[in-house]
């Protein structure tokens, strides 16, 4: 690694964690560059705005947690609904894996899409997109193994179960912590279940 790619991705961390403690417009570039010794003309060296920094802490994450959840959703030791359940319980540790509160990037970053310009915004679409699909063809699987109500739609199912994963980080965020993952776990899961009549849990 060189030394500019170095400087490079050590303000690309210091960013993924202060974006995810303090939000978007609470992320100071000046308290964020002294937090890593590096002065800010090194910032502006490698990026023209703090949207375009932004960006690249957004690719580093999703390119991260795409192929943890990829290699999950790959494991043929583990049933497709062994294998959602396991992600569920992977997205609530990833939650609090870079800051001292539970936090996602991508709904950090929602937060603030009125002010962010179309291009991140577009970026942080994809990024949400790329989750329910990964998600949508294991429900998929999960149902032809007879393991998950074959009257759901996968992508819709995907979709719900993002969007209250958002919702459980927010509560867990604002007090009600693990109990608000908890949750949703049980409630994704029978709502998976459905009239399946996979009952139990689905395994390890």
């Amino acid at each position: 690694m060189t030394e500019k790619s170095s400087t490079r991705d050590k303000i690309v961390a210091a960013g993924r964690k202060a974006m995810l403690e303090q939000g978007y417009e609470g992320t100071g570039l000046g308290p964020l560059l002294a937090s890593v010794s590096v002065p800010k003309g090194s910032f502006y060296h490698f990026f023209g705005s703090k949207q375009e920094f932004a960006g690249a802490v957004l690719a580093a994450y999703s390119m991260q947690y795409r192929q943890q959840r990829q290699e999950l959703f790959a494991d043929a030791a583990l049933g497709p609904l062994a294998r959602i359940e396991r992600h569920l319980v992977q997205v609530e540790r990833d939650s609090v894996a870079d800051a001292g509160v539970p936090g996602c990037l991508y709904g950090v970053l929602s937060q603030a899409a009125p002010s962010l310009g179309e291009e991140l915004r577009a970026q942080l679409e994809g990024a949400f997109a790329a989750w329910e699909q990964d998600l949508a063809a294991l429900i998929g699987e999960a149902q032809r193994a007879g393991e998950v109500d074959d009257a759901l739609d996968p992508v819709e199912m995907a979709a719900h179960i993002v969007d209250s994963y958002e919702g459980a980080v927010i509560r867990a965020r604002a007090g009600a912590g693990p109990a608000a993952f908890a949750r949703f776990r049980k409630f994704a899961l029978a709502t998976l279940r459905g009239r399946s009549g996979a009952a139990g849990p689905a395994g390890a």
